[in-house]
């Protein structure tokens, strides 16, 4: 409820107060206001509906994928047993080199077949990597490191194609986490100025954050969005006050109020 809210405060700001911030206004100006108002925030509400939908997508894709690798990972198993079982009582004869040379080729066909699965959902990681924020790429880096690269071959690739699902698995459930709430963060931020400063950045998901700076650096401030090749900043100083207020709000340091914030709605 306090993402919603602060989310929808902010949509409103934007859309009911005009740039001059004019104290009255005609009536007939309200309801265009009211209007843009209602807009936006069906706006927000569409995109909160098509993310639901996403996230129920990939919940389903992600248990039918577990499913699989779990039935595959029975299947070979099985063909582990059944072979060793056989290479116990084979006696030499051709019938029981062609059964075996069979089991082979069934195995290595599951296994090519895990490999072409996982292979896809890694090139989907490598596409969203630089969406993310600094903060959230130091946390999986680890995790995005046990990702083969493009093009590698398949006889140099060490892990399993169960270990790599698991390292996929690992940062997608991250960033469906950090994408669903609201995540203040401390960060480096370089000025157009040559200034390079610490700042404290608000990250509504993945959608658009703001930063803000503070005491000797109380007028540093700005907004961001992600792009193909990572968030694009735009410096505001002009409304560093009103984004160091947001902040104090979500820290709980300041009462929740009305704060009006810029923002982007694609």
């Amino acid at each position: 409820m306090k993402t919603h809210a602060l989310i929808a405060l902010a949509l409103l700001a934007t859309c009911a107060l005009s740039p001059a911030q004019a104290p009255a206004t005609p009536s007939g100006a309200n309801s265009d206001y009211l209007a843009l108002s209602r807009e936006a925030l069906n706006k927000y509400y569409e995109m909160r509906k098509l993310l639901g939908k996403e996230q129920a997508e990939w919940k389903l894709g992600r248990e039918v994928l577990q499913s699989r690798i779990q039935l595959l990972e029975n299947q070979l198993q099985d063909l582990e047993t059944k072979t060793a079982e056989e290479n116990k009582t084979i006696t030499g004869t051709d019938t029981e080199r062609e059964l075996l040379d069979k089991r082979a080729k069934e195995l290595l066909a599951v296994q090519d077949s895990q490999a072409g699965n996982v292979e896809k959902l890694e090139a989907r990681v490598r596409k969203l990597w630089p969406m993310l924020p600094l903060s959230l790429q130091s946390k999986l880096q680890g995790q995005y490191e046990g990702i083969p690269a493009p093009g590698m071959k398949k006889e140099d690739i060490k892990a399993s194609a169960a270990e790599r699902f698991l390292k996929v698995l690992a940062i997608l459930n991250e960033v469906n986490k950090f994408h669903g709430d609201i995540q203040l963060v401390n960060e480096r931020r370089k000025l157009k100025d040559g200034r390079e400063v610490e700042v404290r950045a608000l990250y509504f998901g993945l959608g658009v954050a703001y930063y803000a700076g503070s005491e000797e650096t109380a007028d540093v401030a700005g907004i961001g969005t992600p792009g193909p090749d990572g968030w694009q900043w735009r410096e505001t100083p002009e409304i560093a006050a009103d984004i160091d207020l947001l902040i104090g709000m979500n820290k709980g340091d300041k009462v929740a109020g009305f704060v009006p914030l810029p923002v982007e709605i694609r």
